[in-house]
């Protein structure tokens, strides 16, 4: 355990914390682990990490196709904190949340809530549901709430901005916006919807700590991250 909180010590970027989530998820038996921050109303997310890199951009999808309708239910499961484990019997055996679900591969899942002065502010997601010893409980919960906080802290000092890598769906949106292209023809060329694409521009500008869309595409091409 003190081998992965000096890991998350040293993180200075978000792929140092999606190496240190793939390590802490390999090691109590997790496939893959993931880490949100979401708005002050749960009904987005500003920062996604996830060590699955086939799962990208599956929060935006998930919100995209009306599976996300009723924040309630959300917070309310949030706010119970503690080392939360689920399998698929809380779907219906037809549910199009369990097609998605299985998708990407949150069927049977532990999810850690994050709580700050009183309010739910992310959660960190492990697929999986290996048999954990409540040590081992706790030591997730601990690390969850390290890996948070370095990511704040990093984030907030904008260390980040030069070195960190977008993904290559975030490339394509960025050059494609280089190029003049509005969200709506984006989406039509990339085959996903206006509003997935206004979330990978948002998560972009949040790695750059860029103002508007234009000032993402500049800072993104100054930094070389689009090569």
């Amino acid at each position: 355990m003190e081998r992965v909180l000096d890991s998350i010590r040293k993180s200075r970027t978000d792929t140092d914390i999606i190496g240190v989530l793939a390590e802490i998820s390999a090691s109590l038996g997790f496939r893959s682990g993931f880490l949100i921050e979401y708005a002050a109303d749960l009904k987005s997310a500003l920062h996604i990490l996830d060590s699955n890199p086939q799962r990208e951009g599956w929060l935006q999808d998930y919100v995209a196709t009306g599976l996300s309708t009723d924040q309630s239910e959300l917070a309310a499961l949030l706010a119970e904190g503690g080392v939360q484990t689920f399998d698929g019997s809380r779907f219906g055996a037809e549910s199009r949340l369990l097609s998605f679900a299985r998708r990407v591969d949150i069927v049977e899942l532990v999810l850690v809530p994050v709580s700050f002065d009183g309010a739910v502010i992310g959660l960190g997601g492990f697929s999986g549901n290996p048999p954990l010893t409540a040590g081992q409980k706790t030591a997730l919960q601990l690390v969850v709430y390290s890996l948070f906080a370095q990511t704040r802290s990093f984030r907030a000092s904008g260390s980040r901005t030069a070195t960190e890598p977008l993904t290559p769906r975030e490339k394509e949106v960025i050059r494609l916006s280089a190029d003049g292209l509005t969200s709506q023809e984006i989406a039509l060329q990339l085959g996903m919807s206006p509003r997935t694409v206004n979330q990978h521009v948002d998560n972009v500008a949040d790695k750059l700590g860029t103002r508007n869309r234009a000032h993402t595409v500049a800072e993104a091409i100054r930094h070389g991250l689009l090569n």
